[in-house]
């Protein structure tokens, strides 16, 4: 053989060998295990850091951010590489590849044009959003967007379930006032909050979780083969439910109200267009077994705890009280001194998770008066944060999956598939009408950016090696 065949043939092996490589570094399966060891790991890690707060200054949830932050540039160097090779390889863009850039890039925005650079909401790095956080979100979203495999689908929503119960065990006892550490943050007597240190952040958590359970349960016979599996599913989602309550939060409420609105009419859409077939009956059937439960845990709730009538009172006082400002915990006195910046900061917004600045530049305000660095609106906080535009974005975003979504569930043939689709859908929706009243915080909304990821309309992705052919 000559030596410029020679050298022809092992320049094609190198990159061969090359591309074999690259492949097995941005393959689905890298994407879906590097996923998994986030959402699993979070809850083990908090509650390693509350046992080690014990015998240490260490505070609880100490090394969550820092954990988020890791996996954000993590994540982001190993999509840069399928960026490369995607362009190496002359790909086409999918939607949710625009929706990812579109993302990074007005948030990048929002932080070069902050009026106070460097500056986030807390000083304590439990629920800031600082720009690697951000590409933790982002990054998560575009793993999902890449997760295919059923299997893998399927898997993800099970870890969902596990986090649940993780979360759920020490929220039930501290309805008790028994803790395994102690909140730093608020908790009220008698209250749920899991390992989030915060009872409204759990609250939000808590129902989020609880649509998976309750999808995952309606959806059983096509998602789960295990007949005990099947069998537990409603007493974990009572479990969590009771711990829900138990949170005195009440965003978790308008959550769980929707989730309730959502299979209501879903199921009623799906029976009328499936007339005389039996799929939809077991479904059914098992939406009435659960929602049991729930009412069962309602009731119990009720007549033995103060969970639901403290809400109740505390929301009759606030509307009779007849102070507007002070509805929903003061949120409307939050909500007015942000929409009052936006005017002036339309275009990128105060900056990046710096709500405290339309306080702190405001010539109404004086030294002492109530603010916060947070919208608890988590709509509202991108509308001040990042602008019109990255609120635009973000909600083309939330309606473009959500439409994508319902369309697989009228029109998808494969049965696990839609039930998958339909249970993150029911996710979504639940998370998208707490976060009216939510604050976005590293550690709850990292699940709710995957959830986006699976759920938006799927693109085939081909790999490397078809490419080739």
């Amino acid at each position: 053989m000559k030596p410029a065949m020679l050298s022809t043939v092992f320049s094609s092996t190198v990159i061969s060998r090359e591309g074999e490589c690259m492949e097995k570094l941005i393959s689905e399966k890298v994407f879906y295990r590097s996923v998994m060891a986030l959402i699993i790991g979070m809850p083990v890690i908090e509650v390693l850091t509350e046992i080690l707060s014990r015998f240490s200054e260490i505070f609880p949830l100490f090394f969550a951010p820092m954990v988020i932050s890791l996996f954000g540039v993590y994540g982001t160097s190993i999509t840069v590489l399928y960026w490369y090779t995607s362009f190496k390889q002359k790909r086409k863009l999918r939607t949710a590849d625009i929706f990812y850039l579109t993302l990074i890039f007005f948030m990048v925005i929002s932080a070069v044009f902050s009026r106070s650079p460097g500056v986030y909401s807390n000083p304590v790095l439990n629920r800031r959003e600082e720009p690697m956080i951000f590409l933790a979100y982002f990054w998560l979203f575009f793993a999902g967007t890449l997760i295919d495999n059923i299997i893998y689908r399927k898997r993800i929503l099970s870890a969902c379930i596990a986090v649940a119960i993780l979360e759920g065990i020490p929220a039930f006892f501290q309805t008790f006032n028994i803790e395994l550490s102690y909140s730093w943050l608020y908790r009220a007597d008698r209250s749920a909050y899991g390992l989030t240190q915060n009872s409204n952040y759990y609250g939000c958590l808590a129902v989020f979780l609880i649509a998976c359970i309750t999808g995952v349960y309606i959806f059983s016979e096509d998602l789960v083969t295990s007949k005990i599996t099947r069998y537990s599913l409603p007493p974990i989602a009572a479990f969590v439910f009771y711990t829900m309550l138990g949170s005195r939060a009440r965003l978790a409420w308008v959550g769980f109200c929707m989730l309730a609105v959502f299979y209501v009419i879903s199921l009623i859409i799906m029976c009328r267009k499936n007339r005389g077939s039996k799929d939809m009956k077991p479904a059914v059937r098992r939406a009435l077994i659960i929602l049991a439960a729930y009412a069962a845990v309602f009731l119990i709730a009720f007549f033995f705890t103060d969970y639901i009538r403290e809400v109740t009172v505390r929301s009759y006082w606030e509307v009779a009280n007849g102070n507007t400002e002070k509805m929903g915990s003061d949120r409307i006195y939050v909500w007015q001194w942000g929409l009052k910046s936006v005017p002036k900061h339309w275009l990128t917004g105060v900056g990046l998770d710096n709500y405290q600045y339309v306080f702190d530049s405001s010539p109404d305000y004086v030294e002492g008066m109530h603010r916060k660095d947070k919208a608890h609106n988590e709509y509202l906080h991108i509308l001040v944060t990042q602008g019109i535009p990255a609120l635009i974005n973000y909600l083309t975003l939330l309606i473009y999956t959500c439409v994508g979504a319902v369309r697989s569930v009228l029109t998808e043939d494969s049965r696990e598939k839609r039930a998958v689709t339909w249970t993150l859908l029911g996710m979504i929706a639940t998370y998208a009408a707490s976060a009216f009243f939510n604050i976005s915080v590293p550690y709850v909304v990292i699940y709710f950016w995957l959830a986006v990821g699976l759920a938006i309309p799927r693109s085939p992705v081909p790999s490397l090696r078809s490419r080739k052919t």
